[in-house]
């Protein structure tokens, strides 16, 4: 185990001199790492976060806070608290933020946790089960950058067993945290019923994996380096040259492309990607998910923030109406005028004064069969998300939608009157 651990630490340019942030549980696994650089002399500080889940969180603080005071190691302690929503991403996140705050204030570049092979065994299978990329089905990373952090897993290539072994030899003082017992944790049930059938039909099973790993992350490496080429540190594709890329450098692009948006990845979403940039459609817009959207235009596509729906409503007057988009609304009430190029409603009774504005979750419109979502019109009518959220609404004083920009004219409302509008569009995009 000493030798694995100091290969790779050798690999990745650690030495003694470095100060070295560990993420410490409790557990044998990362008291046994922690045991392991104290015993080294390495040069470390203490990180412990109590997720105030269990009666023996106070325990763990307590076992690693006397360790940290007996050895001289600074002990960093926080508690997470979590009221509602998913725990385990937020959990994540907070330890993460919590994580830099420390490297930063300790002016350290290095942040280690105790993940092992057994871990790995369990990543691969669960990235099986829900779909990734290359890197993805590879498994977690020995070593990675985030905000120019170095978050290093220096376990990662030594079994729990070997951790054992290791902790009996040396008399590492550990709690074994019951949650790892539940059903109730996917990564818990892998280990508890798939894991062991697979071990008894090959003892060599944690080595394979390890192989698998190396396998896969060296071909992602490879193939990563072709995309970020490729990409030339730009955010949009030419979809002409993409197109004459190599199958497996198409759907990393788009990974690459979904992962600087922090967007989660599937092979679904990859492939639902690469068959818009196949298409011969000129246009095409894509939700990717709540924040973003996919845009194709003509030799050109992209990702885009999905902005929000501004809350905008403007009273309409008799002649021009100025939009915030730079557009003129026009309406007169009237048809002494020239009206050959405006627009006619149609009505016996309208609640006036008339407003302008953007769609709403809900909007209804008349016919006289019946009435429609106006979501559902211009999904059927194929509307591109970016121009549904910039179409202009008409309606009357009762909140009557009376005409849909491009989409919709409200004939339900009878023919003793009329009145005339029109929009001129100065920076309306389409």
């Amino acid at each position: 185990m000493e030798k694995e651990i100091t290969r790779l630490l050798i690999n990745y340019g650690i030495s003694k001199r470095d100060l070295l942030i560990l993420s410490i549980s409790g557990g044998i696994d990362s008291m046994s790492m922690l045991d392991f650089f104290v015993r080294q002399n390495y040069n470390v500080e203490v990180v412990h976060f109590n997720h105030q889940k269990r009666e023996q969180s106070a325990q763990e603080a307590d076992l690693i806070k006397h360790y940290c005071a007996t050895h001289s190691i600074p002990y960093h302690y926080y508690t997470i608290d979590i009221d509602e929503g998913n725990f385990h991403h937020q959990a994540h996140m907070l330890r993460q933020q919590y994580l830099h705050d420390v490297a930063k204030v300790s002016k350290s570049s290095y942040v280690l946790t105790a993940h092992h092979l057994d871990d790995l065994l369990e990543s691969i299978l669960i990235k099986l089960t829900r779909g990734s990329n290359i890197l993805g089905y590879a498994g977690m990373q020995p070593y990675h950058i985030d905000k120019h952090v170095k978050f290093v897993k220096p376990l990662l290539y030594i079994s729990k067993e070997q951790i054992k072994e290791y902790a009996v030899a040396h008399e590492v003082a550990y709690l074994d945290d019951e949650s790892n017992d539940s059903e109730a944790y996917l990564r818990n049930r892998y280990r508890h019923a798939i894991v062991p059938i697979m071990k008894q039909e090959n003892s060599h099973l944690l080595i394979q994996a390890k192989q698998f790993h190396h396998q896969l992350s060296t071909a992602f490496h490879f193939i990563r380096k072709t995309s970020i080429a490729y990409l030339n540190h730009g955010s949009s594709l030419d979809i002409p040259s993409f197109l004459e890329l190599d199958n497996a450098i198409q759907d990393d692009v788009i990974a690459y492309l979904l992962e600087s948006y922090h967007i989660q990845l599937s092979y679904e979403k990859i492939q639902t990607l690469k068959n818009i940039l196949h298409t011969n459609a000129p246009n095409k817009t894509y939700r990717i998910n709540h924040d973003h959207f996919f845009v194709k235009h003509y030799n050109k596509a992209e990702i885009k923030l999905l902005e929000p729906i501004p809350d905008v409503l403007i009273k309409v007057a008799e002649g021009d109406t100025k939009l915030p988009n730079m557009a003129i609304f026009t309406f007169f009430s009237n048809s002494f005028i020239n009206t050959e190029e405006m627009e006619k409603l149609c009505y016996n009774k309208l609640a006036f004064p008339l407003w302008l504005r953007y769609r709403k979750d809900g909007d209804m419109l008349s016919y006289n069969y019946g009435h429609k979502k106006l979501k559902k019109l211009l999904i059927d009518e194929k509307v591109p998300m970016l121009t549904r959220n910039q179409l202009w609404l008409l309606t009357d004083s009762n909140g009557e939608i009376l005409w849909v920009q491009d989409y919709y004219i409200n004939e339900t409302l009878g023919n003793e009157n009329k009145l005339y509008f029109k929009l001129k569009e100065n920076n309306h995009a389409s």
